[in-house]
């Protein structure tokens, strides 16, 4: 049987690549807020479906499993911070983009404590592949190639379906995948060759492409039969909007709505909100769930922040997306999309918040409509062949 490791295992300095083995392909990624991780496990588990037990996968926080934890720290400190500030994300990104070259040739100085972990993890016994999907691992790859001599082809998907930063666009990188042609457009003219750019598209969870009915999914979770709205501010759980505005404009509907809150890894948030369910029989608050698919299924509409991937993976269920607020400037592209495909609304006030949800409410042929238009995203055509242009990639070097 292949394996798939999760995302804090620790590398081993060796990978299966003899001629009686599986060949090995390496997921390295960044666990900061949700969406890298997800995408990489979500191409691992492509790349099983359709060729199963053919290659050996394993995803890794990679930064952090080699042990370069300061700067593993230092990035995803700034992460959580700029969830809580968005300015500073927002800010922080049109000053690296207006200077792509300035951008990347600093990242390299600052990841050689990286490449060179990486270089002595994998020159041992490499694997057939690396496939990437930050752009920070992405340049210290690059850095252990032309410093100490790594030799791995490395693929790198762009997880960023819009807005994507300047800090992707390492000029040296093997090859990049892009999931939309603005954003191979955009790292183009950040500075990455052209005939180093494709386009494929964005790869989604089998859970979620295979989803439970709702009737099931409730049985299951054992929630009410009722019209639900499930809030999600991504895996750190951090977002611009207040958690208890949002909960509270929605139990304040009239009629209100089941409330299903995934806190993620915000453990405080969830203690915070533990005395506002128990008052409220129409609230339901979990931690960090390995099957937010189930309970995508169980709703009938996704309430929260515009991260790609909890918007792809409400999309892929077929749920519309009611935005409440964005961080970055990738994340403005991501509610621009939802609104100019009909997939879903931006609210910025809890007024705005309860007539959306009442009109999905009142309307259950709204919520056909956005099922229907989700079907031409092609999620499960896109995710197939990322997993097709993985494993060719990999058999071409």
């Amino acid at each position: 049987m292949s394996k798939h490791a999760d995302s804090t295992r620790q590398p081993t300095g060796g990978y299966s690549n003899g001629s009686n083995e599986q060949p090995a392909i390496l997921f390295a990624t960044i666990s900061v807020g949700g969406g890298h991780v997800a995408t990489a496990r979500a191409m691992a588990e492509a790349v099983e479906r359709h060729y199963p037990g053919r290659f050996e996968r394993r995803v890794s926080d990679y930064m952090k499993d080699l042990g370069v934890t300061s700067l593993d720290r230092l990035h995803k400190g700034f992460w959580r911070r700029a969830l809580r500030f968005p300015v500073v994300a927002r800010t922080g990104q049109r000053l690296i983009d207006a200077v792509p070259r300035t951008t990347v040739a600093g990242q390299r100085r600052l990841l050689r404590g990286f490449a060179r972990a990486a270089a002595r993890d994998l020159m041992p016994s490499p694997p057939a592949l690396i496939v990437s999907n930050h752009g920070l691992i992405t340049s210290g790859l690059a850095e252990a190639k032309r410093l100490y001599g790594l030799d791995v082809p490395v693929l790198t998907f762009a997880t960023e379906p819009h807005g994507i930063s300047a800090y992707w666009a390492e000029p040296r990188a093997d090859h990049i995948v892009a999931p939309s042609e603005e954003v191979r457009r955009d790292l183009v003219r950040f500075g990455v060759p052209e005939k180093k750019t494709s386009v494929v598209g964005y790869p989604v969870g089998q859970s979620f492409l295979e989803a439970p009915t709702k009737a099931e999914a409730r049985a299951r979770l054992a929630l009410p039969d009722r019209f639900t709205c499930l809030i999600s501010f991504g895996g750190e759980g951090v977002a611009e909007s207040d958690p208890r505005a949002v909960i509270r404009a929605l139990l304040d509907a009239e009629p209100a709505p089941q409330v299903v809150m995934i806190t993620g890894r915000n453990q405080a948030l969830r203690k915070r909100l533990s005395s506002l369910e128990a008052s409220e029989d129409r609230l339901r608050v979990e931690g960090f769930t390995d099957d937010v698919a189930g309970y995508l299924a169980a709703s009938d509409v996704f309430v929260g922040k515009a991260g790609p991937a909890s918007v792809y993976e409400a999309l892929a269920v077929g749920r519309p997306a009611i935005l409440t607020g964005y961080t970055a400037l990738n994340e403005w592209g991501v509610v621009r999309f939802v609104e100019e495909e009909g997939l879903g609304n931006y609210v910025k006030t809890p007024a705005a918040l309860q007539k959306a949800v009442w009109r999905y409410a009142s309307d259950p042929s709204l919520l056909e409509e956005v099922a229907l238009r989700r079907q031409r995203l092609g999620l499960p055509s896109m995710t197939e062949q990322l997993a097709h242009h993985i494993v060719r990639y990999a058999m071409s070097q």
